[in-house]
């Protein structure tokens, strides 16, 4: 249950709450979709990256377990965390750096990779964790999907 409300957490409500906090209190001035890309690319592909990566070094046997593997893909699991810490430290520090925004992107077109690869693998090899995992990767695809029609076709449009 932990892991539902952390994503959960992660991909919609802290988000939501962040671009209600910032709208109206900070700077009403901004676009609403700049204000929606610079917090769903923080929490829903930053910090959901960030903490994965943490965990999949320190336990990569939680991963293991979602993905039905055994103890031998544990140093597979490890660099992967390496690899998605990088990514979500990136899309972190967009926050801060407004610049880092479309290169922290990757971090979504991963993780709707990602998704694909839970697709493939059908219905009878997804447990509930792993459910879950493809729903949350394939909504930070679509985040950034958005985020690229946003920038490109709506903002540079004339």
């Amino acid at each position: 249950m932990g892991y539902v409300l952390y994503i959960s957490a992660t991909m919609f409500i802290l988000p939501l709450i962040s671009i209600g906090i910032e709208f109206c209190y900070r700077s009403s001035q901004n676009r609403l979709l700049d204000l929606t890309w610079k917090w769903f690319i923080f929490w829903a592909i930053g910090i959901r990256l960030f903490s994965a990566g943490i965990n999949q070094i320190a336990n990569p046997a939680f991963t293991a377990g979602i993905l039905q593997l055994n103890d031998s893909a544990h140093l597979i699991i490890r660099e992967l965390g390496f690899a998605n810490l990088l990514m979500g430290t990136l899309a972190c520090l967009s926050l801060f750096v407004p610049a880092f925004r479309s290169a922290a992107t990757l971090g979504g077109l991963y993780l709707g990779m990602a998704g694909i690869l839970h697709v493939v693998r059908g219905s009878d090899h997804v447990n509930l964790k792993e459910s879950i995992a493809l729903i949350s990767d394939l909504w930070a695809f679509l985040i950034v999907v958005a985020y690229y029609l946003d920038f490109f076709l709506l903002r540079y449009r004339s």
